[in-house]
């Protein structure tokens, strides 16, 4: 194994804790991590390889408005880069120039931006009484506000998978505990679900969103992800120990024969878990922006599932109309809540 590490974040607390985890490994210490991460690499020559780097650029960014819930605030943030997993319709898979993962290490910085957005959000007087301890901002305040605030933590890597090297759990769950009605999302891929339950609590302020589909299409769009049996067995252990789950259908894809495909899908997930203990679910078709749809076309030219989308008014690449009342209409009654994710529906 090859281990990048950027010269600016060899000191850094997490740094230290994967050196001592990888002690057989190669160290090579940089000057910047956009020098290796920027560059055109052949496949072979980042195998077994990630970089650790200080992210000095925003680690927030806006989501899209009504992208999950009845509210128009919420955020990505970021702590990584790079997925293992090869799914076929990722955007991550034009977005970069190489595969290789990226381990931010200055958790502290990136939990004073989530610090600064939460007060923002709650537009808070200048009086406030903030304490820092150990470079941890706390906030102290029991604002009231209308709207739960949202953080999605897993837009640019399968956080849950890659939690044994970043240990982003421990450090992000119980931090989040202490905000008034602001929650994290951790979407994942994964089964893996040995670091949520080594945590010694039940978090009220995170949700563990599961993504499913097809077993079918796993194997085919979703390679080395997790089988759709274990995905189902860990939403299940989580579901019986209270932890907060969501079912997340997605992206549904525009595969021939979907409407039986996904039928059967829907009454197998019915049969095997417990809606009731669900926190909610949330349903999204194959959606790209024209930007990424087509960057995605010139790189994945051969890719079936692109050529079954369509470009709609709001500029967005999706399944038709019907195809997407299908999908509506069927997951709607597997769970009256379902939400759909940016759509007019």
């Amino acid at each position: 194994m090859i281990i990048y590490i950027e010269k600016q974040a060899s000191e850094y607390n997490q740094t230290k804790k994967i050196i001592e985890k990888f002690k057989n490994a190669t160290i090579i210490f940089i000057d910047n991590y956009k020098n290796l991460f920027d560059k055109k690499l052949p496949e072979w020559s980042f195998k077994n390889t990630f970089i650790v780097a200080k992210l000095n650029s925003p680690a927030i960014t806006d989501a899209p408005n009504w992208y999950w819930h009845n509210n128009k605030t919420s955020y990505f943030f970021k702590t990584s880069l790079n997925c293992i997993y090869d799914c076929s319709y990722c955007f991550l898979k034009w977005a970069f120039k190489n595969d290789i993962p990226v381990y931010f290490v200055n958790y502290e910085d990136i939990k004073n931006q989530i610090v600064n957005k939460v007060n923002e959000y709650k537009k808070l007087d200048d009086n406030l009484d903030i304490e820092e301890t150990d470079y941890e901002l706390k906030v102290k305040s029991s604002c009231n506000y209308n709207e739960k605030l949202w953080f999605y933590s897993s837009d640019y890597s399968d956080i849950l998978w890659m939690d044994n090297i970043s240990w982003f759990m421990p450090e992000f769950v119980e931090f989040f505990e202490q905000f008034d009605n602001t929650m994290m999302e951790i979407r994942t891929k994964s089964s893996n679900i040995k670091s949520i339950l080594d945590l010694w609590f039940v978090p009220k302020n995170t949700e563990f969103a599961i993504s499913l589909n097809p077993q079918e299409l796993i194997e085919k769009y979703e390679k080395w992800t997790s089988s759709l049996d274990s995905r189902i067995e860990a939403i299940n252990i989580l579901l019986s120990k209270w932890y907060n789950v969501w079912l997340r259908f997605l992206p549904l894809l525009p595969v021939k024969n979907y409407k039986e495909i996904y039928s059967e899908f829907a009454k197998d997930i019915k049969e095997r878990i417990d809606m009731k203990k669900v926190s909610s679910t949330f349903v999204s078709w194959l959606l790209y922006t024209k930007w990424d749809y087509n960057n995605m076309l010139k790189k994945y030219p051969k890719l079936d599932i692109l050529y079954r989308l369509k470009e709609e008014k709001d500029w967005f690449i999706r399944e038709d109309r019907e195809m997407r009342d299908y999908f509506y209409n069927l997951f709607r009654n597997l769970d009256e809540k379902c939400f759909i994710c940016l759509d007019e529906k």
